[in-house]
């Protein structure tokens, strides 16, 4: 399946070169130049994350983990993954190796699809630094008593999809 979506990435990747290059003011050099900038910000980044995720997963407590939110904490571990996924601050690039760190380490996957949407959808650094300052405390409570459930909500829709995929009983 990766090598599927490489193919689609490159297709886009040269269709837009195709519109780009056709243009009158030759957008294809400013594309390319962007393009070059943001790999060359963002690959140290990815770089120290995935080292960080490489190491990180052979010292946390699988144990630990799995006890926490690991396929037998039910809808504790989701209760508690939906909590934990708010406070990851970043973006992507922390929030994805931390999953990864983490499913290494025993958690499931109900627990890590509340882990992530709490991360998307909450996102407590977030709030406090934008929505707070840009749209108000009133806004942001309501919005945040809103969505609120849906971490949970998602582990628990994810519970009940693993549990028919692989044809064993519900177990919350």
């Amino acid at each position: 399946m990766v090598g599927l979506t490489a193919v689609v990435l490159w297709l886009m990747v040269a269709g837009l070169v195709v519109v780009a290059y056709r243009r009158p003011e030759k957008k294809h050099r400013l594309g390319l130049r962007v393009g070059v900038n943001i790999i060359a910000a963002n690959t140290p980044r990815v770089i120290m994350a995935l080292l960080i995720a490489g190491f990180a997963s052979q010292i946390l407590p699988k144990e630990l983990v799995a006890g926490w939110i690991g396929g037998d904490s039910g809808i504790r571990g989701i209760l508690i993954a939906s909590l934990v996924g708010g406070f990851i601050p970043g973006g992507g690039i922390i929030s994805f190796p931390v999953a990864v760190v983490l499913y290494k380490a025993g958690a499931d996957i109900p627990q890590l699809v509340a882990f992530l949407t709490s991360w998307s959808v909450l996102g407590i650094h977030r709030v406090f630094l934008f929505e707070v300052p840009m749209l108000g405390p009133r806004f942001a409570v309501m919005r945040l008593s809103a969505s609120v459930l849906l971490p949970p909500l998602s582990g628990v829709i994810a519970a009940v999809l693993v549990a028919l995929v692989q044809n064993r009983p519900l177990t919350l």
